[in-house]
């Protein structure tokens, strides 16, 4: 192999790289000599006579040592001779003629071309590169290598190339934070008691699991038969229910907001869907566990649902003083679960005499709310006061006692609410299965709406949430949740200290993210849009854009007409106090966070349509990017990215897992300001995206989930009928609920 080699080389008629030393060097003595010009009658390469291998190779040396001693090189000679003495003739004439070529230059010359018939004719001048370190001087020697040169590796020798230096990178000015430092601190005020449970419903919060309202077996109700039909919306009196003050509305909590010296005050509902973008980059978009199903059910995804990762906006009003936070409600839309939340709280906080005198038909006067329908918990974190309504109480629960109520609508209302009486067949007749089962609903809640539920427990300081699944219509079923139950889905572990860090790492980053939009634009109200990236580094967008409280006022009420309007034709409302009017239209933000989580989609997996509804959406948002920059971002626009590394006992993870009070996590995190041409052009994607989602066309969403609905309404037929069968079992065999019998029980002892 090697022999080959040399013979190749010692033929070639242009510079080559020498196998000996990997450097690129002139004609090998042995070759002809180099011609200056072309000329057609030029010997071509193959028809040399052959060269003898071990002569190429003296000759080599001979080229490559011109440096040593003449006597050195005398010798070299002389020994070439008497070997080439003892080669064959047509050797020997070979050789002889290639080592007279090599005496008689006393320089190299420039490197020959290969030309090919499309090449354009070049002069030595033009074809000589210039290469400090491996030309030679007319001498022969070598020239001197500067102080910076390092040796050459065989590929950049061949590519006639020098390796480049690495400029040196800036640094990056991250900040880290330690999670178990920050301090949630309650704000003691007098409140007035919190309503507890009625129909001894408080037995859900001592049993795990669902808890039936009727065994379907025995027939036997587990608590008071009155629980199990809903009154229906146009039956109830809402003008007795107490307003919901939004945060910016609320002047005790901007005078407490004041008083505590915070700067930065908001509810729980307002703050809930921003936080979750918190959790998405911090956890790194952390599967959910899907252990607690059973096999049976269907391949579980592991991810959210799309609506839960979409964009999430928010406004920062400025309130002389303070930036109070209201949800941005631009694509919300009313619907029958919003009024029926309201309705059914009253409904488990109160006795069956109570809450009949809220039915419309009563001759008296409905009893308005006390002054518990304003309880409130305070909470405190660096620059920010966080309010909490509290639904329930029971003191035998940890810590407060306090736990929220949150009425879960089946899967066929929340897919289609504005044909809700179509879905209302729906029925939950299984414990687990794909289809009417509560562990149905369980799994769409942990994927769609859970996330939220946590944040705001974590916000009020309570200790879980109370469902009530129901399909409008009847009440199936119960199921307390604590916060370890919804930490064991949403991290992965039973202990709250996991959850418990991330969230007051979300409150401490959005705090700083506050702090310089402020520093922008100081004493102004603005609009907020908050954005996670799901990939190798995931990290989250940030937009601020300067808004008039006009063009806030604007935005929210957009869609009036359309409360005013449903509530004349489904809820019956027909008042005329325009004061009134706007604060019922603020009910939304208080109702089930599972209206906005749901109602614009299902599942990804569920459907092949659904799959491919999310990728139209990215598309669209590409296409109309251009389209809508100009005109969405023409005024003062400031954009950050945000990006952390999680570190866990001193070695770097990519997610805190397992975490203990013994411990230690801190969050390294990177706030980087955007050009303005990057901030303006990602904003208008991120509002496309926002709006493809949330605000989607209610006639391309029914082409999108023609399908999907189609088989709901198919079970929910199915439903219907089984359900009029059970009436007409039950009014033949009556009605029975469950007391104690045995031994120590009430009735043992009348007995």
């Amino acid at each position: 192999m090697l022999r080959r080699q040399l013979l190749r080389t010692a033929r070639l008629q242009r510079p080559s790289v020498c196998l000996f030393c990997a450097v690129r060097s002139p004609l090998h003595p042995s070759a002809p000599p180099l011609r200056s010009t072309w000329s057609a009658t030029a010997p071509r390469w193959d028809e040399h006579k052959p060269v003898d291998v071990e002569t190429a190779k003296e000759s080599h040396d001979t080229a490559t040592t011109e440096q040593e001693a003449k006597p050195a090189a005398k010798k070299r000679k002389k020994k070439a001779k008497a070997k080439n003495a003892k080669t064959k003739t047509e050797t020997e004439s070979g050789t002889n003629e290639a080592i007279k070529t090599k005496k008689s230059r006393k320089a190299p010359g420039p490197p020959r071309i290969r030309r090919t018939q499309s090449s354009p004719r070049t002069t030595k001048a033009e074809s000589a590169p210039e290469d400090r370190t491996l030309s030679t001087t007319t001498k022969g020697r070598a020239r001197p290598k500067s102080s910076d040169d390092k040796p050459l590796s065989l590929k950049d020798a061949m590519l006639n190339t020098r390796p480049q230096k690495k400029k040196k990178e800036a640094q990056i000015p991250f900040e880290e934070l330690s999670p178990s430092d920050l301090e949630f601190t309650p704000i003691h005020v007098d409140i007035p008691p919190v309503p507890m449970l009625g129909y001894g419903l408080d037995r859900v919060l001592f049993n795990p699991g669902v808890y039936r309202l009727q065994d379907p077996r025995s027939r036997v109700f587990n608590f008071d038969p009155y629980l199990e039909k809903i009154m229906p919306v146009k039956d109830f009196n809402f003008d007795a229910l107490g307003e919901y003050k939004t945060s910016s509305k609320d002047e005790t909590l901007l005078a407490l907001t004041k008083k505590l010296a915070t700067k930065f005050t908001g509810s729980t509902s307002s703050m809930s869907g921003v936080l979750s973008h918190f959790h998405f980059v911090l956890s790194k978009f952390r599967d959910i566990n899907t252990d607690m199903l059973s096999r049976g059910f269907p391949e579980p995804s592991k991810s959210f649902s799309k609506i839960t990762l979409s964009p999430s906006a928010v406004f920062l009003r400025w309130k002389d003083g303070t930036y109070a936070i209201d949800a941005d409600k631009e694509y919300d839309e009313p619907n029958i679960m919003s009024w029926l939340g309201h309705s059914l709280e009253k409904l488990l906080t109160s006795s069956r005499d109570e809450f009949e005198l809220y039915r419309r038909s009563n001759d008296g006067e409905a009893p308005g709310e006390d002054k518990s329908a304003r309880c409130y918990h305070y909470s405190k974190l660096g620059n920010f006061l966080m309010r909490s309504q509290l639904d329930a109480h029971d003191p035998r629960l940890p810590g407060s006692g306090v736990f929220d109520l949150k009425t879960r609508a089946v899967v066929s209302i929340r897919m289609d609410h504005k044909e809700f009486e179509v879905g209302a067949g729906y029925q939950l007749r299984y414990a687990q299965g794909e289809w009417e089962s509560f562990e149905r609903e369980f799994y769409d809640m942990t994927r769609a709406t859970m996330l939220k539920y946590s944040l705001q427990v974590r916000m009020g300081r309570m200790d879980g949430i109370f469902v009530a699944y129901h399909n409008i219509e009847r009440i199936f079923g119960f199921q307390y949740l604590s916060l370890s139950d919804m930490d064991n889905v949403l991290h992965g572990q039973t202990d709250t200290c996991l959850g418990d860090q991330e969230f007051r790492s979300s409150i401490y980053l959005l705090d700083e993210l506050l702090q310089r939009a402020t520093a922008k634009f100081p004493e102004t109200s603005m609009r907020l849009h908050f954005e996670s990236s799901k990939g190798e580094v995931p990290f989250m967008y940030i937009f601020a854009e300067p808004i008039t409280e006009e063009q806030a006022d604007a935005i929210q009420d957009a869609k009036k007409h359309m409360y005013r309007e449903f509530e004349r034709k489904i809820v019956g409302v027909t008042r005329d106090d325009p004061e009134t009017q706007e604060e019922w239209q603020k009910i939304q933000e208080r109702v089930d966070e599972e209206v906005n989580a749901d109602k614009k989609g299902v599942e990804v997996n569920e459907t092949d349509e659904l799959d491919n509804t999310d990728k139209r959406t990215e598309d669209d948002a590409s296409d109309s990017t251009e389209k809508s920059s100009e005109a969405e971002t023409g005024g003062p626009l400031m954009g950050w990215t945000l990006t952390i590394r999680n570190k866990v006992n001193g070695s770097y993870v990519e997610r805190p897992q397992q975490l203990t009070q013994d411990d230690e996590w801190k969050v390294e995190y990177h706030i980087k300001e955007l050009a303005p041409e990057v901030a303006s052009a990602k904003y208008a994607k991120t509002k496309t995206k926002r709006e493809k989602l949330l605000g989607q066309n209610e006639e391309v969403l029914a082409r999108r989930l023609m399908q999907y609905r189609r088989r709901i309404r198919e079970i929910s037929e199915q439903g219907r009928e089984w359900r009029n069968e059970q009436d007409k079992i039950a009014g033949e065999m009556g009605t029975q609920t469950y007391v104690p019998l045995g031994p120590g029980s009430v009735q043992a002892a009348s007995a």
